[in-house]
């Protein structure tokens, strides 16, 4: 808990040094820096803990279903916050940046140390812990561990051709589509509410038949939102854009509630913390190098323009299409995560259909058929009764 406080605490030196007296922009910038790293180092480092604290406390049972209810409640409250925000800094246009954002981090900061503070009251239940074993036999263990691994090396190749081209989207959303600020706060707010909304639906989904067939499903149908990227046009990028984020942040929650539930199932008590470490740090590891390459090709191909199909495609294009490729890959790696007690993934995607967020989902495009069909129905027979009376 010190750790994670202090983490957090650290947001307040970055929020008020510009305020500063002598504040200088360049050796400032550098410490600024240094002190955002210290404050992710500090943070990311109870990641591991924590998640292991959960996977003790929480039945195994009903893991996934508490996890998509958390994680749903904590989506809507970030989209409500979000938007408040958004509606404070649209009432303050004269109020500089300088001063807003300290206040904000404040309130920010005193929210994130309450949420911590509230765990003093959660229980912990007794420590198991394997001392004889050679730390570096149990540092490696998650690596060994047949199961484990299909999960750390999928989770490496996702995050990395992922975040390839999702660290530049909302660059491109305001600089090459000429979005409006407070239409990417919707759009961003979309993928929220789209989490929010199927998170307990997938958390079922999981604890019945096994996170497997949960993340083949999601991850077949990630690639389309860098293929969207790629396609939309700013005439139509804010309503296109909006449904896309929706549909696609439902498809990161079943892989978010999959890869976490099948990452504390499968790691042993004993070793819990080091098993939830190293899919963590390498996947972040891959999703910071495939940020840094995907800002490198762009810079690479800054003077790239080709006029081709009725419009210009620039180098943003070339990054989407670039990652669409890479992404179809990781379905080939979900279907390797081993898994053997989870169900069939055409038999959870039957089921899935079925159900209400889906369901109302499809809902226009069945009302559409419904009446389409009526339509030729009644054309039909009224073509009968004509020829009847001929």
């Amino acid at each position: 808990m010190t750790l994670a406080i202090a983490g957090r605490l650290l947001y307040l030196p970055v929020a008020f040094l510009p305020l500063w007296p002598g504040f200088a922009p360049q050796p400032g910038l550098a410490l600024l820096i240094g002190l955002i790293a210290l404050s992710a180092a500090l943070g990311h480092a109870t990641v591991p803990l924590w998640f292991a604290w959960m996977g003790d406390l929480i039945p195994h049972r009903v893991l996934n279903r508490y996890w998509g209810v958390r994680q749903g409640a904590m989506l809507l409250v970030w989209t409500m916050v979000y938007l408040a925000i958004a509606v404070f800094t649209f009432y303050t246009p004269g109020l500089p940046a300088r001063y807003s954002f300290p206040a904000l981090t404040l309130i920010g900061c005193a929210a994130g140390v309450s949420d911590i503070l509230l765990f003093l009251r959660v229980r912990e239940p007794p420590n198991s812990v394997t001392v004889s074993e050679h730390p570096w036999r149990r540092l490696m263990e998650p690596l060994r561990d047949r199961n484990y691994r299909t999960l750390v090396w999928f989770s490496c190749y996702f995050s990395g051709v992922t975040n390839l081209a999702a660290a530049f989207m909302l660059i491109y959303a305001l600089k090459g589509l000429q979005l409006e600020v407070w239409k990417a706060t919707v759009i961003w707010c979309a993928a929220a509410v789209g989490n929010a909304v199927v998170s307990p639906m997938w958390g079922r989904i999981a604890d019945r038949h096994g996170h497997r067939p949960v993340l083949r499903i999601c991850v077949a149908l990630k690639p389309l939102i860098a293929l969207v990227f790629a396609l939309v046009t700013r005439e139509h990028a804010f309503g296109v854009l909006s449904a896309a984020f929706f549909f696609d942040a439902m498809l990161n929650s079943g892989v978010q509630i999959a890869s976490n539930g099948f990452m504390l199932k499968e790691a042993p008590r004993e070793n819990r913390s080091m098993f939830i470490a190293a899919n963590s740090a390498l996947s972040g590891i891959a999703a910071g190098l495939g940020a840094i390459a995907g800002g490198y090709i762009l810079e690479a191909t800054a003077s790239f323009s080709v006029a081709a199909l009725g419009r210009v495609w620039n180098h943003y294009h070339l990054i989407f299409l670039l990652s669409f490729a890479l992404r179809l890959y990781a379905v080939r790696l979900s279907g390797r995560i081993r898994e053997p007690a989870s169900t069939g993934s055409m038999e959870v995607l039957n089921e899935l259909l079925a159900l209400w967020p889906v369901k109302a989902l499809l809902f226009p495009m069945g009302l559409y058929r419904r009446i389409r069909g009526a339509g030729d129905h009644g054309a039909s027979a009224g073509l009968v009764r004509g020829r009847g009376m001929e």
